[in-house]
This record gives structure tokens, sequence and C-alpha cells, in this order.
């Protein structure tokens, strides 16, 4: 298991209440690089495979850059030149466990909100423009050295390079400047520009986070809603109509309440929705169920004899009050009910991605907790060791 994110000059509660979604910092030393193991033949070997996404980034001149996509035959590394280019893996974590496990290491951000891991390897003077994101990125130094270099401008559409085949930003005002070592986090919040340039050959371990806008948001709760019988914005014709071109005052004060009304915040049917929604997998990355049916009898065998558990890779887990009675965790975009005697073992069991399952906390009926881990490893969001 990797530990914790090292606060160093930064402590964990100040980066939460200053930095957090407000400023960028440097975490430096804030994890051990033998945490960090992937060669760049590995990485290449990745970009090879037909169903990773990758890309390949060549600068060509001082606003001129050329873009490829994956998958690539392996010859075409032979064939870059000295200078100037980078591959950019994603979803790395979603192919090798021992990359996904660096996420134990966010253990202060909600799973939901963890996307994916990116690697990129980099020559001398590459990277990928000036440019800025439009969600929280950790941008960890594995190998190698980087410099950043951030702005404090609001950029707009109207400042992106022109016929350029990437999101590239000119007129790059510069207002801070750093060197990341092996070990060393940036942080960046959303739509921070940031310029990062290999300096000699690194590697570069992005974790990304999810969080959908207000306007995705409703798209996907009025989508879902409509998968059902809802009620329908009907008239108020009280007697004969004088203009029947005219919409009332009425007619738009009904519509206003009705869709209104479409968003519950109280309501359990919204929460269990909501949990789903923000575990929905990345398309490519649905988990199949297992195609034998896990017993809860076998979950109970596996218990005594302290077998280990494993989080599928793909999985993300959200944990939610339904009522006063019901948990509801979610993962690739499901919502299962759970008894609340099973809180403290869930706790647990959402905490870590892997354990012995002799370590999770027992409720007062214990064959509970085995019907559960049996559905969670029938569903396939849980592997044993066996």
């Amino acid at each position: 298991m990797i530990p914790p994110l090292i606060f160093r000059d930064v402590s964990r509660q100040r980066f939460l209440a200053e930095y957090w979604q407000r400023r960028a910092v440097v975490l430096r030393q804030a994890l051990s690089p033998e945490c960090l193991k992937l060669a760049p033949d590995e990485l290449a070997g990745l970009a090879c495979e037909p169903d990773i996404e990758s890309r390949l980034i060549c600068r060509t001149g001082d606003t001129e850059w050329s873009l490829q996509h994956g998958p690539f035959d392996e010859t075409v590394f032979g064939t870059l030149p000295e200078r100037g280019w980078t591959l950019l893996v994603q979803d790395v974590d979603k192919h090798l466990p021992d990359v996904a496990a660096l996420l134990d290491a966010f253990d202060f951000i909600p799973d939901w909100r963890l996307d994916d891991i990116m690697i990129s390897y980099a020559v001398d003077g590459g990277g990928v423009g000036p440019h800025i994101d439009h969600y929280d990125v950790f941008l960890i130094q594995a190998a190698g050295r980087r410099r950043w270099r951030l702005s404090d401008r609001a950029f707009t559409e109207e400042d992106l390079l022109e016929d350029c085949p990437l999101r590239v930003l000119r007129g790059f005002p510069v207002d801070e400047d750093w060197v990341l070592e092996p070990g060393d986090v940036l942080y960046l919040p959303p739509r921070v520009g940031h310029w990062g340039t290999a300096l000699g050959e690194c590697m570069t371990w992005s974790v990304g986070m999810r969080g959908p806008s207000d306007a995705e948001l409703m798209a996907a709760w009025a989508a879902h809603l409509a998968q059902g019988e809802r009620p329908h914005l009907g008239d108020s014709i009280k007697g004969p109509v004088e203009n029947p071109t005219r919409l009332s005052r009425q007619d738009i004060a009904n519509a206003c309440s009705l869709m209104q009304g479409g968003v519950p915040q109280d309501d359990a049917a919204f929460r269990r929705w909501l949990g789903g929604y923000l575990t929905e997998p990345k398309p490519g990355f649905e988990i199949d169920p297992c195609e034998r049916p896990t017993s809860a009898e076998q979950s109970a065998h596996w218990r005594t004899e302290g077998r280990w558990l494993y989080r599928h890779p793909w999985a993300r887990f959200a944990l939610l009050e339904t009522d006063a009675d019901t948990l509801t965790l979610c993962c690739q975009g499901e919502a299962l009910d759970v008894d609340k005697a099973l809180a403290p073992a869930l706790a647990v069991l959402c905490r870590q991605r892997q354990l012995p399952i002799d370590r999770l906390p027992l409720p007062p009926n214990p064959d509970l907790l085995d019907a559960l881990l049996a559905e969670l490893v029938t569903r396939g969001w849980l592997q044993s060791d066996e």
C-alpha cells in the first residue's frame, strides 16, 4: 500500500483551507520515487495497445505542433528526434494495478472525484505547450526534472493558437517558475495556465479529478427523469381564451414550478441516482460480472481462511445514506442498497484497495457481510485472491 501524500512546508489542513481549488502549490518530496516505478519502454508498450488511449506530441517550431493518436507501431519510437517530443498514455491506472495503488496516496479526496492517472514520457524540451485544464490535477514528478511555468492570467478561447491541433495558448505571461525533482508534486486548481517542459528525459504522472458542471448534472438528471413517467406541463384555462397565441404568465409560472421540482434535494431516489452518476465509468471501462456467481458460503470460507480482496482497478466507490436504516454503495453507475449494520465494514472496504477479509469489522449477523462480499465479487467490483 502506498502511504498518503507527505505535507511538509504546507500541512494537509493548510493545503485544504488555502490551496485546494484556489491556487497552485508545489509539495516538495510528497511521494517517494520508489512508488513511481514504470519504465519508459513499458509506457511505450502500452501506447501500442489498441484499447489504450495514447498521444504523441512533437514541437516542430515556436508555434508549430504535431499530434498523433495511438495505437502506435513500436518502430515509430525509433524515428523520433532527440528533442521536443512527448508520449502521453491515458488511464494507466485502469490497466496496471501497481499504478492504481498510487490513488491510495490521495486519501483526503473522495473516491468518486479521482478520475485517472495519465503518464507522460518526454525527452529534453518535450511538453504539450502552455494550456489550461478545467479540472483539479496533481502533477507528480516520477523521474528526471521538469520545469513548470504558471500564469495568473484569465485565458479565453481567443488566446488559443490558430490552426493548431492542440489547445495551446499564445502570449503566455509567466508569474511563477518552478522546477520539479523526482517525488515533488505540483497541485493545480482548474483553469490555471501552466506550461511544462522536460529538462532532459523525464516522466510525469498526472492524477486528474472529475467534477461535472451544473449543466452536465442537470442534463444527466433530466435524461434520467425522461426514462420514467413524469408530470407534463398542462395549461391554466379557466374560460374562453382571448388571444390563443399568447403565452400567459400562469403558463410560465407552471413551467417554472415543474422544472424547479425536478431536482428534489432530499429525495432518496435523487441521492441514489447521483451516487450512480458520479461513479459511472468512462466508455470502455465497464466491469463485466463474473460468469459464475459467488455464494455467501464461499465468501464466509474466504473470511475464515484470511484471504484477500482487491478492488477492481476500474471501480470507484461512493457511499451514502439512503434513509435511517439503509446505506447505498454506488459503483459503475449502479446503486446497491445495504443494511446499515454493515457501516463499519463498508467504511474500511471503501478506504482500501486491497485488504485481508478477516480485517473487516463483523456485524452482529456475519451472514450480512458474507452476502455483501459475495454480491460485490459477483458484480466484479471486488476480486478475491482465489
